[in-house]
């Protein structure tokens, strides 16, 4: 349940737009939030389409001022516990609709069946709403069909769209929408998400909150596992300068067994080098906090040329095994040089 846009912790600029469009009672016909995955995109538009309809909302328009439960409302908040909040907040309000992608597309035929169903009055709210959730994964005829609803948009409709930035998404869909940008959630928040919500412990969660990179979703997903496989990872590139090169192979065979560990496999490289680089200049910067020994070992190790190389090895065979090059001679490539630099 989401009973106000305070939930949405960390995003104290978006929220006071959208608070400002529901005070002032001009809601546009379209709203498009863009940021990097997990800083509360959906979250918000589930909210935003609660506020448009809540029944306590509405009293407080019209001057008797009190939620369900007989507190005072919020200006432009959700009461969280009339009938409309609970179902939308469930998913189960008929209109309320989302549209996600699927297998990793949003096709034309899920937006003619959502354009087929704005083209209908509210069932019982004051106002239908749409979220399209990651609109910059629609098929370019897709978009296209967007973009017909977006230049003669039905009457007592809201069209929420999120995406990651504006430049996936077409211009002219961009240029008929309300853009409202949500920023990373700093790691402070971050950190106090995972202790008190994840029961982390203090130094953990502050590892985790640094790595994550501004994403709720991503610090929630960087498991004990995770956490246990950067360890061993980063203790594997400190010897790789001393390692045989049968060691070296092995450990390459080893990393490519599972392919889609490999992201988190090259996040965690790029965070270590990037310590190594930053360390001499500002210890505190370090990511990889409770790896600061081994940081510090490394850095003697390494002159900044040789940093900038290792860093530029690994962003470039990450986009060869993106590009579908063979795995295990990328990985093979890869720590023979991250070798070779150290020498």
């Amino acid at each position: 349940m989401l009973p106000a846009f305070e939930a949405i912790l960390g995003q104290d600029a978006a929220i006071r737009k959208l608070r400002s469009i529901l005070k002032n009672k001009r809601i546009p016909h379209a709203l498009l939030f863009t940021g990097m995955d997990g800083v509360g995109k959906r979250t918000a538009a589930v909210t935003m389409a609660m506020a448009c309809n809540c029944l306590s909302y509405a009293q407080k328009v019209q001057g008797e001022g009190n939620t369900a439960d007989g507190t005072p409302a919020s200006v432009g908040c959700p009461c969280g516990t009339c009938r409309f909040c609970v179902k939308i907040a469930e998913g189960v309000h008929p209109d309320v609709t989302i549209v996600e992608p699927e297998n990793g597309t949003i096709k034309i035929s899920q937006i003619r069946s959502l354009c087929d169903v704005l083209m209908l009055r509210p069932f019982e709210c004051r106002m239908r709403v749409a979220i399209i959730s990651d609109a910059h994964l629609m098929n370019p005829s897709a978009g296209n069909a967007l973009l017909k609803t977006l230049e003669e948009p039905p009457a007592h409709t809201l069209l929420i769209l999120t995406a990651q930035q504006t430049a996936d998404l077409l211009p002219t869909i961009v240029s008929r929408c309300q853009h409202i940008r949500f920023n990373p959630i700093s790691r402070a928040i971050l950190s106090d998400i995972l202790i008190c919500q994840r029961g982390l412990g203090a130094e953990e969660a502050s590892i985790i909150s640094r790595l994550a990179g501004g994403s709720v979703s991503k610090a929630i997903g960087l498991k004990e596992s995770w956490m246990h496989q950067r360890c061993w990872l980063m203790d594997e590139l400190s010897r790789l300068h001393d390692s045989s090169l049968h060691i070296v192979l092995a450990l390459s065979e080893k990393l490519s067994k599972n392919r889609d560990a490999l992201p988190d496999v090259f996040e965690i490289m790029l965070s270590w080098f990037r310590d190594i680089l930053v360390f001499s200049h500002d210890p505190d910067r370090v990511i990889n906090q409770d790896a600061l020994d081994g940081i510090r070992e490394a850095s003697g190790r390494y002159d900044s040329d040789q940093v900038y190389r290792s860093i530029r090895a690994v962003q470039m065979i990450q986009n060869h095994i993106q590009a579908k090059a063979n795995v295990q001679l990328s990985l093979d490539h890869l720590l023979l040089s991250l070798k070779a630099f150290q020498q």
